[in-house]
Parts: C-alpha cells; structure tokens; sequence
C-alpha cells in the first residue's frame, strides 16, 4: 500500500510539473506574441492555444494542489470537532469530494469521447480535434479523482488526517 502511494505522490507531483509547463507555455505564447506584433506579425492559433494551455495549467495542477493542501476545505468546522463527530465529519467530507470528482472525471471521459466520436473540431483559426485539447481536462480530473480517492482511503484504512499524504 505504502509504494502504491507513494507512487501515485509521484504521478501527482509531474501533474504539477506539466501544469506548472502550462504556464510556462502561456508565457512564452504571450512573449512571441508581443515581440510579432512589434514586427508587424501575426501568430496563428495563438489564442486557441492559450486558451488550452489555460485549461491544461488548471486541471493539471489542481491534483498537486489537493495534495499540498492548497484547495479551501471544511477544515474550519472539523477542527471545532472532536474524537468520533470529527473523523465521521472529515469521512464524509472526504466521500463527497470523491463521488464529485469521480463525476466530474467520469465527464471529462464522455465529453473526450464524444468529441472523438463526433470528429469536433476547434472553431478558431486552427482545426484542431477537440478531444486533443480535452485529454488535459480529463487527466487531471483523473489525477484529481485518484488523490481525493486517496485520501479517503488512508483516513479509512490507515485513521490518518485527510492531509498526512503530504509527505
């Protein structure tokens, strides 16, 4: 159990990696922009692929982030809890962010699908297919799912905080 988590952490921890390359893509998208127009230039594409990298450099991170205890949680009403009420409440919390991010990646899945299925296209300047773009949105979901899944299990199974995966 112990180097399933810790590879997972693993898995987690390049999420956040490739969210923060995100940024740095969206950065750089943005410079080259800047330096074209000042020569008269102009990038094709170049805001359909920010717009992407937006979506890529939020679903990627928001695992990492999870993990790091970064997101708002009910931690201000657990910690006024004690003993039994305080780990049923932090259970159930737990529960709920899992069937939530369970669906939202279970979406994320059919949405890529259809697109796929359907041959979608952006309607930007580029025809790109749809599902290429959305496969960030569904492997961060997934990423999400799994730490939240995680986090549930080791206040299961191991009586630890939600958080102590943070090692």
């Amino acid at each position: 159990m112990a180097s399933l988590r810790k590879g997972l952490n693993w898995i987690i921890q390049i999420g956040g990696w490739i969210g923060a390359c995100f940024v740095a893509l969206i950065a750089a998208i943005m410079i080259v922009q800047i330096v074209c127009r000042e020569l008269g230039y102009q990038v094709r594409g170049a805001d359909d692929f920010t717009a992407w990298s937006v979506a890529g450099s939020i679903f990627f991170a928001l695992a990492y982030t999870f993990k790091k205890g970064g997101h708002i949680q009910v931690t201000l009403i657990i910690e006024r809890l004690r003993g039994r009420s305080a780990r049923a409440a932090s259970l159930v919390s737990l529960f709920i962010g899992t069937m939530v991010t369970g669906m939202l990646a279970l979406s994320a899945a059919n949405l890529v699908y259809d697109s796929y299925q359907f041959e979608e296209v952006a309607q930007g300047l580029l025809s790109v297919p749809m599902w290429i773009p959305q496969i960030a949105l569904l492997l961060g979901a997934l990423l999400l799912f799994l730490a939240v899944l995680d986090s549930f299990l080791a206040a299961i199974f191991i009586s630890a905080k939600p958080d102590d995966s943070k090692r």
